[in-house]
């Protein structure tokens, strides 16, 4: 019985651990909205292609990831399958039918 109490009393102790984690990383994720909205507008733009001209060129010297052709790309294209892994997660909670 202490055995079972035990591993159970492990398991609300890892979820409540869990649960802050996320609910941190999803606040933390929303207050970067406006972040990734601008990131996008510059990306592909007329002074987008003229920065990366500019680097290439030499005139400018800075970290520039921004720059090149898939940071931005590769970044959308996690969000997107975060948001997929999301709804799988929340289908999957669904089916347990949680109280």
């Amino acid at each position: 019985m202490i055995d079972r109490i035990a591993k159970n009393e492990e398991r609300l102790d890892n979820l409540l651990e869990s649960i802050k984690e996320l609910e941190l990383s999803l606040k933390k994720f929303e207050s970067n909205k406006k972040n990734l909205y601008l990131l996008n507008k510059y990306y592909g733009s007329k002074n987008w292609f003229n920065d990366k001209e500019a680097l290439e060129k030499g005139y400018i010297k800075a970290k520039a990831g921004v720059l090149s052709e898939d940071a931005v790309w590769n970044m959308n294209e996690d969000i997107k399958d975060l948001i997929l892994e999301m709804k799988s997660i929340i289908s999957s909670y669904d089916k347990e039918k949680i109280r």
